[in-house]
């Protein structure tokens, strides 16, 4: 089957006018029975929709995004945008396999289902086996996250993410990064749309010209994306949910730091384990670069490609750990 194509309601035993299934590539091997019949487990639930682990008769898995009834444009504004993320594939984007559209207008996005922890978990949780996040692996998942969201705003028609944050980003054992949920602002109606923005503010990753106009753009993608290097720098959550409360505003907190030159002190702990010289590690200018993404002026801060281009050139010394499967805090010796 072309990729694109579409395939009228399934065949083999689907029934008659169950909806339209339309499958890209990677998903030919769907059928409209399978996705019907699939068994789901909620994963995740947000405003505009449901994420769903779904098992599939042949044991298969793949994760199902339930789209909120009227969070979705009509089908005709939708789908020339659906067939456009059908088309994308990076190895730092998660693939759209097949989109699903029913009878009453229900509309589900389908995905692989990668049973990786997000970068927020990683992060964040404190738990035993939890794997070891030294400069080498964040260096590496910052630097493929920046990949795919550079990839995205290169293309003929450029795909603004438009919901970056940390949840969003999926990581294997490998630290390979992969960005999720790219461009699903453009498929919203309006108030949904706002409703991710306003989002985005609460966890502290909206970029400051985002009060005025509501669009976002590949400007407002460098901002959150500046956000999240510094939440993989600092180790810090940013946006509210501090202890108190409080909003956590981690640019702030970085300028405080550089003024009362306490600079270092703002690095994530497990971070400088096994650093040397932050300094000589390319910690200082990482953190440069993220403060240069965060700049409250949208012009002037750098495209995604400088972006790559400048952690490209800033990779670690000691890379020995990158390519072997995740050392846990459970395990015994220093974290290389």
């Amino acid at each position: 089957m072309e990729e694109g194509e579409d395939e009228e309601s399934g065949g083999g035993g689907g029934g008659g006018g169950e909806g339209k299934l339309i499958l890209f590539q990677g998903g030919e091997h769907l059928t409209l029975e399978d996705v019907l019949n699939a068994t789901g487990q909620v994963m995740e639930k947000t405003s505009y929709g449901t994420v769903y682990k779904a098992k599939l008769a042949d044991g298969g898995t793949i994760a199902l995004r339930l789209l909120r009834e009227g969070s979705c444009k009509d089908r005709g504004s939708c789908l020339p945008v659906i067939r456009q993320f059908g088309k994308v594939r990076h190895e730092n984007l998660i693939p759209l396999r097949a989109f699903y559209q029913g009878k009453r207008g229900e509309k589900l996005l389908i995905y692989d289902y990668l049973p990786n922890k997000t970068l927020h978990d990683l992060l964040h949780e404190s738990r035993v086996g939890k794997p070891v996040l030294n400069w080498a692996r964040r260096h590496k998942i910052a630097l493929g996250i920046a990949r795919g969201l550079a990839f995205l705003h290169s293309l003929e028609t450029p795909i603004t993410h438009g919901n970056v944050r940390s949840k969003n980003v999926l990581v294997d054992d490998f630290f390979v990064a992969r960005l999720t949920e790219f461009g699903l602002d453009k498929i919203m109606v309006p108030a949904v749309a706002d409703e991710i923005v306003g989002l985005a503010k609460v966890d502290g990753y909206k970029a400051p010209e985002l009060q005025k106009m509501k669009k976002c753009n590949s400007r407002t993608d460098v901002y959150a994306f500046g956000i999240l290097l510094l939440e993989i720098l600092l180790g810090r959550k940013p946006g509210k949910g501090g202890r108190n409360g409080d909003f956590v505003d981690l640019p702030s907190l970085v300028k405080v730091a550089v003024l009362e030159e306490t600079t270092m002190e703002v690095f994530d702990v497990e971070l400088l384990k096994g650093t040397r010289s932050p300094m000589e590690e390319g910690l200082v200018q990482a953190l440069k670069l993220a403060m240069g993404c965060c700049a409250p002026v949208a012009s002037v801060r750098p495209a995604m490609d400088e972006v790559v281009r400048q952690l490209e050139e800033n990779r670690p010394r000691n890379r020995s750990a990158l390519y072997s499967p995740a050392e846990t805090r459970s395990e015994s010796g220093t974290p290389f």
